[in-house]
């Protein structure tokens, strides 16, 4: 059977060419956006699973969104893989993805086990709207001005 390790969203990953390691860089927990909808330019899903054994065995996953109104929807379905090797890892790239309201967001991660989906990773993203800047009117500025008192300047 194929195992879930772990799940991490991330800006980007890199694959080193010869040795075939791999770097998640710049982590991601939340994003803070100016306005809604807030679109990521860079934003990828990387996981890894294990399987025991020198058979080859079958990996199918899904990975969803949970937005904060509990809607749900498929961002990938990845159809049956098979899995030679014991390492194995799927990374997925969400580029340009918007996300449509400030909260909590969930990226579940589904395994096709038995006939069942059953869930082996939820990763959180908090997405939160920045303040606007206060800004004053005109006409506010010059009542502010008017209304401070000067100093005296000591001969």
């Amino acid at each position: 059977m194929v195992k879930h390790i772990w799940s991490v969203l991330c800006e980007r990953i890199s694959i080193d060419q010869e040795s075939k390691l791999v770097s998640y860089l710049s982590c991601v927990e939340g994003i803070t956006a100016v306005e809604l909808p807030a679109a990521i330019n860079n934003l990828a899903f990387g996981s890894r699973w294990y399987k025991d054994g020198e058979s080859e065995e079958i990996l199918r996953f899904r990975l969803m969104l949970l937005s904060p109104d509990g809607t749900e929807q498929i961002l990938l379905d990845s159809g049956d893989q098979i899995i030679t090797n014991n390492n194995h890892r799927t990374n997925i790239i969400l580029n340009g993805f918007n996300f449509e309201q400030g909260g909590n967001y969930t990226f579940r991660l589904h395994q096709k086990l038995d006939k069942k989906w059953v869930v082996v990773n939820e990763t959180p993203l908090n997405v939160t709207l920045k303040p606007k800047a206060k800004t004053k009117s005109p006409d506010k500025e010059k009542t502010a001005k008017k209304a401070t008192p000067k100093k005296l300047k000591k001969p």
